[in-house]
């Protein structure tokens, strides 16, 4: 498996971790193990989307909540979530904080 593909694997599970709980960072190594059978110079971009749709689908349909709105997920661009509403850089990938219940 590509290191850098190791790499965005492990920052994605902190996220999951710290916003959804560990029980979820199986989704993070499912979709993972899927992923590592493709190739390509967005892989770990794909791999970001994969695990955003499935926790979608299974989890949470705002994940990651934007903590700006609350009402709509965050979207990964570039290295980092995003509220694409406001235009605005939240975190780098690996650095969401955990939802205000949580902390």
């Amino acid at each position: 498996m590509r290191k850098d593909l190791i790499r965005t694997a492990q920052l994605l599970d902190r996220d999951v971790e710290r916003t959804l709980g560990a029980r979820h960072r199986k989704i993070v190594r499912f979709e993972t193990s899927v992923v590592a059978i493709l190739d390509g110079p967005d892989i770990d971009d794909v791999l970001v989307e994969h695990v955003q749709q499935t926790v979608h689908h299974t989890v949470n349909s705002t994940w990651p909540a934007c903590p700006l709105h609350s009402k709509h997920p965050l979207w990964y661009e570039d290295g980092a979530w995003w509220c694409t509403q406001e235009h605005v850089r939240i975190a780098a990938l690996g650095e969401l904080s955990a939802p205000p219940a949580q902390r």
